[in-house]
């Protein structure tokens, strides 16, 4: 498999080469939408890596907050198709990092009311204005899709074209 800093570079160099692409070939009135998808591509790439599931360069890149991903750790096996299928991959990892985030959000507003230091927030509306980010925006959201999902599956088929290649020769 190739290092951490093979993938770094995979990531940040064919993002880096879009950006020109975009710039001359994609509708001005088209280019907040790729833009939104390069950078959910390096995103993608760099922080929401296939190898979270492991104590990688990525895991570690996470500094104090890589506890965040000890559970997706022990529910995903290395390698599998969960980690580094093409499509559900990323967007499991995705899925999961805005859970745990929402989750951690909810536990502390409601710690700091226990504590009568935060304001009486209704989850509900919570819910409501989450659930109109995703109908209001419907092109941004696949630009996020296309991003998330291009971004693991770079990181994928580099393992999966670094195996072939070991096998071959």
């Amino acid at each position: 498999m190739p290092s951490g800093k093979v993938h770094d570079w995979v990531t940040v160099g064919t993002a880096a080469a879009a950006v020109p692409v975009v710039y001359l070939q994609v509708d001005s009135l088209q280019q907040p939408l790729a833009w939104l998808a390069i950078a959910t591509y390096t995103f993608s790439g760099i922080w929401l890596s296939s190898d979270l599931d492991i104590e990688s360069s990525a895991y570690k890149r996470w500094g104090p907050l890589r506890w965040l991903w000890w559970p997706y750790q022990k529910m995903v096996p290395h390698r599998s198709w969960i980690s580094h299928g093409l499509g559900v991959g990323p967007l499991l990892r995705a899925g999961y990092l805005l859970v745990v985030g929402s989750l951690l959000a909810v536990g502390a507003v409601w710690g700091a009311q226990r504590l009568g230091i935060a304001w009486d927030a209704d989850p509900h509306s919570w819910l409501r204005n989450a659930s109109r980010l995703f109908t209001d925006y419907p092109a941004e959201w696949i630009a996020i899709c296309i991003g998330l999902v291009a971004g693991g599956a770079a990181h994928s088929l580099l393992d999966f074209a670094h195996t072939r290649l070991k096998r071959m020769f």
